[in-house]
């Protein structure tokens, strides 16, 4: 299985047309034809639906997409990482939540990119449990997560950056111009909460000192991102447990009393050689850092 036939598939895979995909590609239509057909005779399985007005992927062409793009992304990072002169080239890839945490992250790639214009960054978002997988699996080099988190089976620096935890509701909420949300308002309460499973953030019940089970209020829904979990405050449906540094400002925040506080860490896979361009880039960000810089809402 050649590198170039990886590429071919995914062209088709992403244009789902097979003429459309061979003029990206500058081939002819039967070669790219002919390349699909040895792949699928070489994997001994069928990897596109082909009809008159589309080629779309079966279950077999969908994992084969999957891997493809694992493996063409770890091509390219050791492409970047061989061989590299002088001047720092290469892609810095970020994964983070939506935090204010990665103001510093960005300040430091900014600051880098001005002394090494070559250097590309590329952001994922997403939860800490899409955000760690996508860490394992080698198809992020840095990940930006809030506490709490097991970082100790991970290399680790601990962010300026901490942030309040509460509640987001609409501004015409009676709640939302209280000081503090303490542990008897939520009662009867619908609540959007984290999608997170491995590294819960927000247990209300320890939270109120055992005041609140989780009878006394209902989790009618789960996001990974806040822009989706805040169309449903601004309907009415139901408010959002989050953080303070990503609201929206035609929302209201109002912190927990007790205060829940939120750190964040930058960590990256223990034992891997780090690029030239990804030792800059902490460098630059411990810089920051003693300098005092800081991320704050």
């Amino acid at each position: 299985m050649e590198l170039r036939t990886l590429r071919y598939f995914l062209a088709v895979a992403r244009e789902e047309n097979m003429t459309e995909a061979a003029n990206v590609l500058h081939v002819t239509q039967p070669t790219l034809s002919r390349q699909i057909a040895d792949l699928e005779q070489e994997l001994g399985c069928t990897l596109f639906i082909r009809t008159n007005r589309s080629t779309t992927l079966t279950e077999d062409g969908m994992r084969l997409r999957q891997r493809s793009e694992e493996i063409l992304a770890l091509v390219e990072q050791t492409e970047d990482e061989v061989g590299a002169g002088a001047e720092l080239t290469g892609n810095i890839r970020i994964g983070a939540g939506e935090s204010f945490a990665m103001q510093l992250v960005t300040d430091a790639f900014a600051e880098l990119h001005a002394v090494h214009p070559r250097i590309t960054c590329e952001f994922s978002t997403g939860n800490a449990d899409a955000i760690e997988e996508r860490l394992e699996r080698g198809l992020i080099d840095f990940a930006v997560v809030l506490d709490p988190f097991n970082v100790d089976k991970y290399e680790h620096l601990e962010l300026p950056a901490t942030e309040r935890v509460g509640l987001i509701l609409r501004r015409d909420n009676p709640l939302a111009g209280r000081k503090a949300i303490v542990p008897d308002d939520l009662r009867g309460m619908d609540l959007l909460a984290s999608s997170r499973t491995t590294h819960q953030t927000y247990d209300l019940p320890t939270w109120s000192g055992g005041a609140l089970t989780p009878d006394d209020y209902t989790i009618v829904g789960r996001f990974d991102m806040i822009g989706n979990a805040e169309r449903l405050v601004r309907s009415g449906v139901a408010n959002a447990v989050s953080i303070e540094g990503v609201t929206a400002p035609d929302l209201a925040f109002v912190p927990f009393d007790p205060p829940i506080m939120t750190g964040a860490h930058l960590i990256w896979k223990k034992f891997r050689l780090l690029t030239k361009t990804s030792e800059a880039f902490l460098d630059e960000i411990r810089s920051l850092i003693e300098e005092g810089s800081t991320a704050r809402p």
